[in-house]
């Protein structure tokens, strides 16, 4: 019983960790913004913590009489620290601007200053939640001759518990209760463990006072696991300890390597909503969960030996380069068809039959080496245990920062997998040709192996990863893969067609509706505000909507998009977009968009925003009432706001919501629409009515290049869609959008 009860505490300390991950990366994006260089701060604060914690406290915990009530207070120190988050964070957001902005101008420095304010803010919980493994380990794996069994079933139980609490997550809590809530449940899961952790000795002292004397060489597992006697340890040898140490830190940053390149293809097969990656960590961690339990289970029935975690080496890394003909082939399965187009399903099975195989093989490596690291000894366990982990953890933060700042943007992303899989081959061989039991066969594995890697990378499929559209690449006319997108242009000349696609997504399609889409968006606002001494494009595409902004001769345009590589293939677009990144007024930042108002200073003429979609994991935070708050505060007082918001892929009542929260901030809105999906929201601080209307067409008759690009002043007029109260009445009542509860389901009511 006491077993099976530390097991179900782990469990659900799990639950809790990931639902704190997965909630502080979503209120970290209002002030530190949705780039990758904010993300992989926060993620870097939250691991740094985790590797400090387990090393910190697997050096003390051994020494520990009472280990497991350490845990409880681990899991009540945990709790405070994650109540007090959520306003930490939001204290942040009124000192992060201001000293951003004193630091030196570039990119560094701002990822150094979120970087740090994450640690601050985040690491003390972390520390703890890093801390409860060695201790768990501690109190749980104390039969010699068991630890790696023991140790890899608590990693087993935390690890399936950080999948469901991803899962339920991603899908459910953010959903119905919102961050702010979700992070509470999250509180209250720790608090429960907690007093579980402190009531357990209580009952199993109890229950063993109740219960007949145990019989001799009867399992006193449920009673006092130190009263077992301890087995005899692994002959292994120091060097062989440092090897296993160090290629395990080596492993985890492979493992991170694969996590980061498998999202960033599975993206391009995914419709990349909010929950998107959500459901691919929940598979990665499944597949670690299982793996470990295989790995338990073999324990369990024979001694682990260096060789095996050399095999499971080779394995993974010959395993990674099969997935890559397995991703090749996604496309030709058209299995967003079958499945209903991009939904929960969809996704969650193109996870599972890419991600979940080697990420068993991944986690059947933990009991493995802590079967090895700790040489079945019980009375270090706590030491062995932390320290492995921590050097793991210390490999996967590194292994995360480098695989997407460096090798993907220096060798793509398929040339990074295969870097990843020879790295595998490496330290597997390694491992083997140190286990002096391995058998003759067993030492030509590792030749074998590379022979296999070599033969599989020299028939390799073509490493453009494009998405479902297109499986041929002869009409590619741009490509290149960058930290944080893929991006894609491809030309159709026969249908004077030009489209881009952004992590497999299609963006910038010029077709006659699209094409009246982004001159509207360019031409609209000069057209109300004329004179505009400086206008805002948040999202700046491929420039065609900046482009036809620029026709108008405003004197500073600041365009910001979160992809350098969209911006460069704006070059392809010269012509749609008039030759814009020649323009002497354009001033181009890489950042996000919500981030750059967040910090800048000034007040803008022209706000104009053409985020990709509310339901898309970089846009979401676009539609919120904060963000249009914020759109308010750094509008002039006589300026235009504009706003692209689809109708394709979006609920009609999510659509609603978003109307209903821009005209919460601006009550002068009018709706617009060119047809086919394309609708806008235009603001202003005095009403549109028909006098305004008036002059602004007058100024488009009058103006050539409007007439070319959108038309005669009557079709103008004829994009009006709604306006007073013919829009609040198909507005209605109901809830604005808020940044605590904003989550933007795909697909149509």
């Amino acid at each position: 019983m006491r077993r099976a009860s530390l097991l179900v505490l782990f469990f659900l300390s799990g639950i809790s960790g990931l639902i704190y991950q997965i909630a502080w990366v979503r209120q970290s994006i209002f002030t530190f913004g949705v780039s990758v260089y904010a993300y992989s701060a926060v993620i870097g604060a939250y691991m740094i913590g985790l590797a400090l914690g387990s090393y910190v406290m697997g050096r003390r915990i051994d020494a520990h009489a009472r280990p497991l009530r350490t845990y409880a207070l681990l899991e009540v120190g945990i709790a405070v620290l994650a109540a007090l988050s959520p306003f930490l964070l939001g204290a942040l957001h009124g000192v992060y601007p201001g000293l951003s902005n004193a630091l030196p101008a570039g990119g560094f420095w701002l990822t150094l200053t979120r970087l740090v304010f994450s640690l601050a803010v985040l690491t003390p919980a972390t520390f703890l939640i890093g801390a409860t493994l060695p201790v768990m380990s501690r109190v749980y794996a104390t039969h010699g001759g068991r630890i790696g069994s023991d140790v890899g079933w608590l990693y087993l139980v935390n690890t399936a518990g950080a999948a469901v609490g991803c899962v339920l997550t991603g899908l459910v809590f953010l959903r119905y209760l919102g961050a702010l809530e979700t992070i509470f449940l999250g509180v209250a899961i720790n608090l429960l463990v907690a007093a579980g952790a402190l009531a357990l000795p209580r009952l199993t002292r109890a229950r063993t006072a109740a219960a007949e004397p145990t019989p001799a060489g009867a399992d006193a597992g449920d009673g006092d696991p130190d009263a077992m006697p301890a087995a005899r340890g692994l002959p292994i040898s120091a060097r062989a300890l440092r090897y296993i140490g160090v290629a395990y830190g080596v492993s985890g940053f492979i493992a991170l390597g694969y996590e980061v390149v498998w999202a960033r293809i599975l993206y391009i097969h995914t419709s990349h909503a909010a929950y998107s990656f959500a459901l691919m960590l929940t598979v990665f961690l499944a597949g670690l969960a299982l793996g470990s339990a295989g790995g338990s289970w073999i324990l369990r029935r024979r001694r682990a030996a260096l060789r095996d975690f050399g095999a499971l080496q080779l394995a993974v890394g010959l395993l990674a380069i099969l997935i890559l003909y397995v991703f090749a082939r996604l496309p030709s399965f058209h299995l967003e068809e079958r499945l209903g187009g991009y939904t929960v399903p969809y996704e969650f099975l193109i996870a599972f039959v890419t991600v979940f195989p080697p990420t068993l093989l991944l986690g059947a490596m933990f009991p493995i080496v802590g079967s090895l690291y700790t040489r079945e000894r019980a009375e270090s366990v706590g030491l062995r245990i932390g320290r492995v982990n921590a050097l793991n953890t210390v490999g996967a933060i590194v292994g995360s920062i480098g695989t997407g700042f460096v090798l993907v943007p220096v060798l793509g992303l398929r040339n990074t997998t295969v870097a990843l899989a020879a790295l595998n081959l490496a330290i597997g061989a390694g491992a083997i040709l140190l286990d002096r039991g391995a058998g003759r066969i067993l030492r030509w594995a590792p030749a074998g192996a590379a022979a296999a890697l070599i033969l599989g990378v020299a028939v390799l499929p073509t490493g453009f990863y494009l998405g479902s559209y297109y499986e041929e690449t002869d009409r590619l006319i741009f490509y290149k893969e960058g930290v944080e997108t893929t991006v894609a242009v491809l030309e159709v000349p026969e249908d004077n067609l030009k489209i881009s696609f952004v992590n497999g997504r299609d963006e910038v399609p010029t077709d006659r509706q699209s094409m009246a889409a982004f001159r509207l968006l360019g031409h609209l606002p000069p057209l109300i505000r004329p004179g505009a001494r400086n206008a805002l494009v948040l999202s700046f595409g491929n420039g065609i909507a900046t482009g036809t902004l620029d026709t108008h001769a405003i004197p500073v345009i600041d365009a910001v998009d979160l992809s350098p590589e969209m911006i460069e293939a704006a070059a392809v677009y010269s012509e749609e977009n008039y030759s814009v990144l020649e323009s002497d007024r354009l001033r181009v930042h890489v950042e996000d968009g919500r981030n750059f108002l967040l910090r800048t200073e000034d007040r803008y003429d022209i706000i104009s925003v053409d985020a990709t979609h509310p339901a898309n994991a970089s846009s979401w935070a676009l539609f919120t009432s904060e963000f249009y708050q914020l759109i308010e505060s750094r509008l002039a007082e006589d300026g235009v706001f504009m706003q692209w918001i689809p109708i394709h892929g979006v609920r009609e009542s999510d659509y609603r919501d978003i109307l209903r929260t821009v005209w919460d901030i601006f009550p002068e809105m009018v709706l617009w629409s060119t047809g086919s999906t394309h609708t806008y929201v235009v603001a202003t601080r005095e009403p549109m009515g028909a006098v305004v209307m008036q002059s602004i067409l007058a100024r488009a008759a009058a103006n050539p290049t409007v007439v070319r690009d959108l038309g005669s002043p009557e079709t103008i007029a004829g994009y009006v869609s709604m306006v007073g109260p013919d829009l609040t009445r198909y507005i209605g009542r109901g809830p604005v959008v808020t940044d605590n509860d904003a989550f933007f389901m795909p697909g149509r009511d």
